[in-house]
């Protein structure tokens, strides 16, 4: 997949593509339908199948990453559209001016002159340009006036008529329904970032954990995760701790695993943590040694917990 910033001078070969528009935060099995539509269209049509989204999420534009939850940072979001069968991906820089576009603005500058799209598709909801003034069916009449081939893809739901949606999710993180979440996303959810030195606090009660420091924009419920890490492509086992160590007096929020069977230092590495289901909430104890009881207990519901992955149903197990 290809990652295009610059759409103002574009190279040739990426003109005419089949494109949806939308932040895609979560990339949920809507998104998945509106991909999959594109892909669909582009091998028809032999054209290359784009993306179009932007950067950062409008909502954290406007009201700044502590008061936004993503469900994804850019990092992840870029990965996992990487694996979607796209030929392109065109990251817009959301900033002041493109909020002040008008919609026809927009059109002509970013779809129409810009990328140079031959065809559109959005979902249902999808609003665009200046305070989200424009519409599908101003979309639509601009696509028509323009000769560009337009396609409105309904809210896909479950079998349950449950509507798939990134704010659904985002409240279902926040409760640490990651079951949930993962029937929505259609693979299980998963970070990525870097390992960096921690505290040593786990080291030091027998439970040795590597340390990641997430987006601050990624939010969900503190507690211990039944999770697969990789390292190098290879996948473990591990009991994810994601909090603000309140035993400590913690203020600022980690994410920690432990690794089961494994001992290597793995400082400065980028790891991937698949989350596969909740296990508890985030408590406080009275001593390290009830602590290193309770992740006793936890160690061994994680692994209970783990018995039922389901290779098919991970995004990165390949």
């Amino acid at each position: 997949m290809k990652i295009i910033e610059n759409y103002t001078d574009l190279n040739q070969e990426y003109h005419k593509s089949v494109v949806a528009i939308g932040n895609f935060d979560g990339i949920h099995n809507g998104h998945k339908a509106l991909i999959r539509k594109v892909v669909q269209l582009a091998n028809q049509n032999a054209r290359l199948a784009g993306l179009i989204t932007f950067t950062p999420h409008p909502r954290v534009f406007f009201s700044g990453e502590k008061n936004f939850s993503q469900i994804n940072d850019e990092v992840t979001k870029q990965d996992i559209l990487s694996r979607q069968d796209l030929d392109i991906l065109f990251k817009i820089k959301f900033n002041k001016q493109l909020s002040l576009m008008p919609p026809d603005v927009f059109f002509n500058h970013v779809l129409k002159n810009g990328i140079n799209v031959s065809h559109i598709i959005v979902g249902s909801d999808f609003k665009f340009g200046y305070k989200r003034s424009g519409n599908i069916e101003i979309l639509k009449y601009l696509s028509k006036e323009n000769n560009i081939g337009f396609d409105v893809i309904e809210k896909q739901a479950n079998s349950l008529s449950k509507t798939y949606s990134s704010s659904s999710i985002r409240e279902y993180l926040l409760q640490g329904n990651i079951a949930e979440v993962n029937k929505m996303l259609g693979h299980y959810w998963y970070t990525m970032g870097v390992v960096i030195t921690g505290a040593n606090k786990g080291n030091q009660i027998g439970y040795p954990t590597i340390n990641i420091r997430l987006d601050g924009s990624i939010k969900f419920a503190h507690g211990i995760y039944a999770t697969n890490v990789y390292i190098d492509s290879k996948r473990y086992q591990g009991a994810t701790y994601y909090g603000k160590r309140p035993t400590y007096e913690g203020t600022e929020e980690f994410l920690e695993t432990y690794i089961f069977d494994f001992n290597s230092n793995i400082y400065d590495h980028e790891v991937k943590i698949e989350f596969i289901d909740f296990v508890r909430y985030d408590q406080t104890y009275e001593s390290d040694n009830k602590l290193k009881n309770q992740m006793k207990i936890d160690c061994e519901n994680v692994l209970i917990k783990l018995q039922y992955y389901d290779k098919k149903f991970s995004l990165l197990d390949k």
